[in-house]
């Protein structure tokens, strides 16, 4: 190759493809044509320069006369055949652009040159380029009939062609609907439609909760039928719901929040009202569930609390097919009996009962438990209402607030949102006020141990008082042993309304090393538990254990060795880990147990072959 042709190559080559790419071959033509706007001109050149391997990012100026066929379909839509097609490759030995589909249908659109980038962003279709109607001087976006997403002419084509057809007269509102039916492509169910009100009749206002109710004569959208250039509608006539929309101005809001299946915005005209127009059923489950009915009564019941009453409608519209989700606000002069037990909870009787189904004949909830007793538990923290109800362990009805201190509380069964009946942790946790570790963190541990206890016990943890041992005398390794007065929790004593316990039992008190990981250390300690404790004067943490082992229940040979861990180290991290595990994992053979042995144990040792030794391991010959 010469060298002019190679200086000639390199000129062409692209910084950015490192090759002659599309974008080269473009900008060598730019010379060659011009749509009489710079801007215009500017907007395509740029697109061409954008291409580099990806042709279909550009755009081309399109000489009018390679149309034919022009024909008027409406207010600045024309429809024409292109004689050319558009482009798909370069040609490299033709010197020239391969196209495909010769006299193709193509949309023209009249643009708006002010903010052309904006008109092309906001075309769902895909585009060719522009060309310009010589007699009335207008600038076209030359644009298939295909959607640029799906690469076929999806529902989104078809509702963007309807744009000029309508309006609300609201401009948040059109650009509303129509960003939503440019996003719907082939989902129906999600788009949306300005409905005018002339397509309702029999309206009647729903007073407690300031619904209409209607007949839509069209009915919704079903599919779009080619041959008469329409939309085929199903369920004619049927019945919907027009609820008033709040904001105009966050219409996305409105309609995000609604669980129901909707249909479109109209307005009234007498009010100038925007309404939702909503079908009964929910989106989520395609029936009237009951968080229809829920959200049909909000705006008859305050709490007089954002946060609450954000809360309360959160847990309604999530429960859906399961109305024990759902939280309700209770009015306190629903309670009766109403008396004091401890500080923050009361017992009282409620006159209506907990909401268990839907009464269709009546419109209204079924109940049970009439008169039925339950505790209000103050509510102390109403800018975190979610981790209140989410750290109780009781079934939870509703929130009320008592009128004279103005204290938000919940209402709560005595039974156990796990267990359906009173169980263990129900018991625990009405005692979490009496009693403190003075560490938060030692606190929340046993907290969280009662509260998964339920039925099993053994699994419990307490906080227990020092004073509750004596005959506290040191045993070994930062260990202790001591009589506890009480002793551990055998049952609960519905009489006495207390535990039945089996006292004066002898306990082993350890130093809890680690407060900030107490988890590790009990998951790590083979001993029955019982509880936490403090020393006073040295002011460390005690795990108070059995001295039995809890997998055995017997005293093992694994408890031996624990007790002797801190007696040995091999100086090795990994060994000493290693080998606890193989004396953890003994229990009651012995066998599977390695120990630590000091090397000054052998005697006569000798050397064998690479890596081995022979020796007199002193403990065994005392055997």
């Amino acid at each position: 190759m010469d060298k002019k042709r190679k200086i000639k190559l390199s000129y062409n080559v692209c910084k950015i493809c490192n090759r002659i790419c599309y974008t080269r071959h473009f900008q060598q033509d730019f010379k060659n044509w011009t749509s009489g706007n710079n801007d215009i001109d500017n907007f395509i050149q740029y697109t061409q320069l954008s291409a580099h391997n990806d042709v279909k990012k550009a755009l081309e100026w399109i000489p009018y006369d390679r149309f034919h066929n022009i024909k008027y379909v409406e207010k600045d839509r024309y429809q024409a055949n292109w004689n050319d097609g558009n482009i798909i490759d370069w040609d490299s030995k033709n010197k020239n652009w391969k196209r495909e589909g010769q006299n193709i249908i193509v949309i023209l659109k009249k643009l708006n040159t002010e903010d052309i980038t904006l008109e092309f962003m906001n075309e769902i279709a895909i585009a060719y380029g522009i060309t310009q109607n010589p007699e009335t001087k207008d600038y076209m976006r030359v644009l298939s009939k295909k959607c640029k997403k799906c690469e076929y002419i999806c529902f989104s084509i078809y509702f963007q062609q309807n744009f000029n057809n309508w309006t609300s007269c609201n401009e948040g509102v059109d650009k509303f609907i129509q960003n939503i039916q440019l996003s719907t492509h082939d989902n129906l169910k999600e788009a949306l439609e300005w409905i005018p009100y002339d397509k309702f009749y029999n309206i009647k206002y729903i007073a407690e909760n300031e619904y209409y109710e209607a007949n839509w004569i069209d009915g919704n959208l079903y599919y779009w039928n080619e041959n008469i250039q329409n939309w085929i509608r199903k369920n004619q006539n049927m019945i919907v719901m027009l609820k008033k929309l709040n904001n105009t101005n966050d219409i996305t809001l409105e309609f995000v929040d609604e669980i129901v299946i909707a249909y479109g915005i109209t307005q009234i005209p007498e009010t100038k009202d925007y309404m939702m127009v909503l079908n009964e059923k929910c989106k989520k489950c395609n029936n009237i569930c009951y968080s229809i009915h829920f959200q049909q009564n909000f705006n008859n019941w305050t709490s007089g609390n954002n946060d609450i009453d954000n809360f309360i409608q959160y847990t309604q519209l999530s429960a859906h097919n399961d109305v024990k989700k759902a939280l309700e606000w209770i009015p306190y002069d629903q309670f009766y009996s109403i008396e004091y037990i401890e500080k923050d909870r009361y017992q009282a009787s409620w006159n209506d009962g907990n909401i268990i189904d839907w009464d269709s004949k009546n419109k209204n909830w079924k109940r049970e438990g009439k008169n039925m007793i339950v505790i209000l538990k103050k509510l102390n923290n109403t800018k975190d209402i979610t981790l209140g109800f989410a750290n109780e362990t009781a079934i939870a009805y509703g929130i009320t607030q008592i009128p004279e201190t103005k204290d938000y509380m919940k209402v709560l069964s005595k039974k156990c949102k796990k267990c359906d009946y009173i169980c263990s942790s129900i018991y625990f946790q009405q005692n979490f006020n009496n009693w403190t570790s003075g560490n938060e963190g030692v606190d929340k541990f046993i907290q969280d141990i009662q509260l998964s206890t339920h039925d099993n016990l053994k699994n419990a943890l307490e906080w227990i008082s020092y004073d509750k041992f004596y005959d506290i005398t040191y045993f070994v390794n930062d260990r202790y042993q001591a009589n506890w007065i009480e002793g551990n929790i055998i049952n609960w004593n519905e009489s006495i309304q207390n535990w039945t316990r089996d006292q004066n039992t002898i306990v082993i008190l350890k130093k809890l090393n680690n407060t900030k990981d107490i988890t590790l250390e009990f998951v790590n300690e083979i001993a029955i538990a019982y509880g936490i404790t403090q020393n006073p004067e040295t002011k460390d943490y005690m795990m108070v254990l059995n001295e039995k082992c809890k997998k055995c229940n017997d005293k093992c040979y694994s408890i031996h060795f624990t007790h002797n861990f801190n007696n040995w180290t091999s100086g090795n991290e990994d060994v000493d880990k290693f080998i606890q595990d193989t004396q953890l994992s003994a229990h009651n053979d012995v066998k599977k147990a390695l120990e630590w042995i000091t090397y000054d144990k052998f005697y006569n040792i000798n050397y064998i072959a690479a890596n081995e030794y022979k020796a007199n391991w002193i403990e065994l010959d005392k055997k």
